[in-house]
This record gives structure tokens, C-alpha cells and sequence, in this order.
């Protein structure tokens, strides 16, 4: 395959085939969300190999951490998803100077507020986890681990963030690259440091933990060494890194609604996993939970790279005033969202009982947990599918307080009240002494409210695209000059 087709140029994106343009840039990012989601799955493969006693509570220590941990980098993540929009439409409006200013600021900002959310993060690690729920051991490992991975956080974002913004150009190939190389390496340190190879000490959970921070911090490395020796086609200059107010103003203006969104996004599935935490099987549940939604994620794979590159494609759209072109993409991007994941969720289903067993062997209370989550849920993904392009149309165009809106009524209107209501049988009102009952399903009245809320939620994003605020663009400067970029 060409060069050019890999790292696509503005000419490509705005004139080619909707759905080719669409697989083309988002192929590569299907395969780092894929490389991403291994990152846990490998901690959760080896750690799931220790013996039965020590598998059971790693798994779920692993899993109960992860709400917390994305709730933190979910600020910082959302300024850097809000800077795609900036950074997009500037490249189809064909000001790359622009460009290469904006890419300076997301980073300079979001770097900062990940490193002292890191630092909190990790201090705080026990109290933390102990306020949501954890008792006994499962809080003391999960803390161990914990707060291990929040030291980790600045480089996460910088790695995550800073490969979304250098995709927006159109460039999606450095940071799969990128990303890839961090997971062999991670995939290479976990069972060295977990069971203690190479005559190193056996680690353990915190053996996986260290590999993963490792990993990251050489894959961040990397990244800014190629973005600061003018490797890219982004090229920012060390003064572009110089917080500017009227800049900063702008990025907030945009990023905040996503990191709001994110935010709220993140501490709902902190709720949901401390609903789960109050039910008599606490580690079941939460073990359960973890094996099944890690393997959904692997479905999003699709969804996360065909919805990047949507957005991508939509502000460039835009930012060139090419309206029937957003509108193409809108439509298409719908249709073969749904389809796709109507057919994966499929297959997962015929074949849940081999896809869970072979992250957890050794337990069958899990395993049967975990295949009732996917029976459950899975009738829901597709609805996810039409609710996350929705999500993005609102993401590429900039209006993302309209996006925000919608992923808190999903999560917070929709997903917790049923989640709680279907899952326990008392629920207090926090604050009063008021008490509601209610339906005392336990951990399946968790997985039917997450079927039910994507289902909802798609609906109700219809209504926002119907409404069209999607296909106006937010940059403001010259009019797009008619001649379009080749790559550089």
C-alpha cells in the first residue's frame, strides 16, 4: 500500500469515498484502541494465572481500580478530545499555522493537570478506593495497584491525548506505531515482574502495575521527541507550548464540556461499580463485571476507531464549508456502525462461554458471571453504536455541551438510577432517612440497566441529530482557499 494512504492528506479526507476515507483512518486507530484495551487484558491474563485464592481477588482489584484511575485522567483526556474539533477544522479551513499553535496549547494544559492529578491520585490511593467500597483485601491490593498506575497518568495522557491530536491532522499511523510498541513491551514485562522471571523477585499485582508505567513512560518519550524534533506534520515550536490566554480561553471553551462530560462519565462508573460493591458477593460481582465488560471493550475497538475518524473527518468538513459532505458522513457513519455491531455482538454471544474461559480458567463462579453479563448487555451494543456516532458528530462539530448533555443523561438519567434500582433491594437516599425499595435483582439488574441505557440514550441522540446545531463549525478566520493540500 502507497505511503499516502496510510498517513492520509487533506485531499483524501475531504474527497474521497465516505466509507473507504472512513476505514482508512480508522483502521489504525482500531488497532491502538485494541492495543490500548490489551494493556489490561494482559495484567488480567497473567494475573488470572496465579493460584486460585490469588487470581480471584488480582482480577478484581484490577477491575475495581479501573473506574477511579479514568475518572482522573477523564479531565485532563477531555481538554485534549475537545482540542480535535480546533485542530480539524483548522486543517480544513487551510491554516496549519493554526494548527500547529493549538496542538502546543492541548498539550502544554493537559499535561499539567494530569501530573497533579497523578499526584493526588496516588496519595490518596486508600481512601480513596475505601470511600467507594473496597473492604479487607480487596481494598489493600487494589490500593497497592492503584496508586502504582496514577503515577503513571501524565504519560497515559500524553500517549492517549497526544495521538488524538496528531490524528485530527489526518496522520493516524504514528500513534498506532507508537502504542504498539508500548504493549509488546508491557506484554513482555508482566509475566517477568508478576511471577518473578529473569531472577527477579515474584511481584505479583504491583509486578504488572510497574510494567504497564514503564511501558508508557517510553512510549510518551517517543511521542514528544518526534512532535518536538519536527518529525510530524504537526509542528508546533517551543513558543507554542507557551500557555496564551486568549488560546487557552478558546481550548477551554470547547474542551471543558468534554472534560465535564468525561468526568461525570467516569465517577458514574465509579457508582456503578460501588452498586456492585454492595451486594453480598462484592468480588464476584466485581470480578464477574471486569471479564465481561473488558471483553465488550474489545468490540469498541470498532466503534472507538470508526468514531474517531468520523469526527475527524466531519471537522474538516466543516472547516472546509463542505455541508454535503458532513451530511455524507453523518449518514453512513450511522449505518455502518449499527451493522457492524450487530454482527460482533453476535459472535461474541455464539461464542462467550471459550472467549471467557480463557481469561479465567481457573474459576467457574466467574466464569458464569461474566457469561451472563455478556448474554444481558450485548443486546444493547448496537444502540451504543448509533449513541456514539451521535456523540461524535456533536465532539467533530465542537458543540460539546450538547455532547455532554447527552453522555450524562445516558450515564446519570438513565444507567445508575436503574442500575440501583434493579440491583438492590433498599436503596437509601443520601442526606435523609428516606428509603427506597427496589427490585433486589442483584448483579443481573446491573447488566439489564446498562442494555436498557444504551438502548434509551441512542433515541435521545437522535433528537440532538435531528436538530442539526452539528453541521456549523466553531473556527473563525478566512474563507477556505480553494486548493487543497497534498500530505507533507
Amino acid at each position: 500500500m502507497h505511503t499516502v494512504e496510510l498517513r492520509l492528506s487533506r485531499d483524501q479526507i475531504l474527497n474521497g469515498g465516505v466509507v473507504k476515507t472512513m476505514f482508512l483512518l480508522g483502521w489504525p486507530m482500531m488497532l491502538s484502541s485494541l492495543l490500548q484495551t490489551l494493556y489490561n487484558l494482559a495484567d488480567m491474563f497473567w494475573l488470572g494465572r496465579l493460584p486460585e485464592d490469588q487470581a480471584k481477588i488480582a482480577v478484581a482489584a484490577i477491575n475495581f481500580t479501573w473506574p477511579m484511575i479514568f475518572f482522573f485522567i477523564s479531565f485532563a483526556g477531555g481538554l485534549g478530545r475537545g482540542g480535535i474539533p480546533i485542530i480539524s477544522q483548522y486543517i480544513g479551513a487551510n491554516q496549519r499555522d493554526k494548527a500547529n499553535h493549538y496542538t502546543g496549547q492541548i498539550f502544554s494544559v493537559v499535561i499539567i493537570i494530569a501530573t497533579v492529578m497523578a499526584i493526588i491520585g496516588s496519595l490518596l490511593s486508600y481512601p480513596i478506593f475505601a470511600l467507594i467500597g473496597a473492604r479487607g483485601e480487596l481494598l489493600d491490593t487494589a490500593a497497592l495497584y492503584g496508586s502504582i498506575i496514577f503515577l503513571g497518568l501524565p504519560f497515559m495522557f500524553v500517549v492517549m491525548g497526544g495521538g488524538s491530536v496528531i490524528s485530527a491532522e489526518g496522520d493516524t499511523v504514528t500513534p498506532l506505531m507508537i502504542s504498539g510498541t508500548s504493549v509488546v513491551i508491557n506484554a513482555v514485562l508482566d509475566p517477568i515482574l508478576i511471577f518473578g522471571l529473569l531472577g527477579l523477585p515474584a511481584m505479583g499485582v504491583i509486578g504488572a502495575a510497574v510494567a504497564t508505567v514503564i511501558a508508557r513512560i517510553i512510549a510518551a518519550i517517543w511521542l514528544l521527541y518526534l512532535l518536538l524534533r519536527g518529525k510530524l506534520r504537526l509542528k508546533p515550536k517551543l513558543h507554542d507550548f507557551k500557555p496564551q490566554w486568549k488560546s487557552m480561553k478558546f481550548i477551554l471553551r470547547v474542551g471543558l464540556p468534554s472534560s465535564l462530560s468525561m468526568s461525570a462519565m467516569a465517577f458514574g462508573f465509579v457508582v456503578i461499580q460501588s452498586i456492585l460493591a454492595n451486594l453480598p458477593d462484592q468480588v464476584l460481582a466485581i470480578a464477574s463485571y471486569g471479564v465481561g465488560n473488558r471483553i465488550v471493550n474489545m468490540m469498541f475497538v470498532i466503534v472507538n476507531g470508526l468514531a474517531s475518524s468520523l469526527t475527524i473527518m466531519l471537522g474538516q468538513a466543516l472547516g472546509a464549508d463542505k455541508i454535503e459532505r458532513a451530511n455524507e458522513i453523518a449518514v453512513k457513519g450511522l449505518l455502518l456502525m449499527f451493522y457492524l455491531l450487530l454482527l460482533s455482538s453476535a459472535v461474541i454471544y455464539y461464542f462467550r462461554d471459550p472467549i471467557v474461559r480463557f481469561f479465567i480458567p481457573n474459576n467457574p463462579e466467574v466464569i458464569e458471571g461474566a457469561k451472563t453479563f455478556l448474554s444481558i448487555v450485548l443486546i444493547g451494543i448496537p444502540y451504543f453504536g448509533l449513541f456514539r456516532v451521535e456523540s461524535s458528530l456533536l465532539s467533530g462539530s465542537g458543540h460539546t455541551f450538547q455532547g455532554m448533555v447527552l453522555s450524562i443523561t445516558r450515564l446519570w438519567g438513565l444507567r445508575i438510577p436503574l442500575a440501583a434500582y434493579m440491583a438492590l433491594s433498599t436503596i437509601g437516599i443520601p442526606g435523609t432517612s428516606i428509603v427506597v425499595h427496589g427490585l433486589g435483582f442483584g448483579a443481573t439488574g446491573v447488566w439489564f440497566a446498562m442494555a436498557i441505557s444504551n438502548m434509551v440514550s441512542a433515541g435521545i441522540g437522535g433528537i440532538f441529530y435531528l436538530k442539526g446545531d452539528w453541521k456549523k463549525k466553531i473556527i473563525h478566520g478566512p474563507k477556505t482557499k480553494p486548493q487543497l493540500l497534498s500530505s507533507e
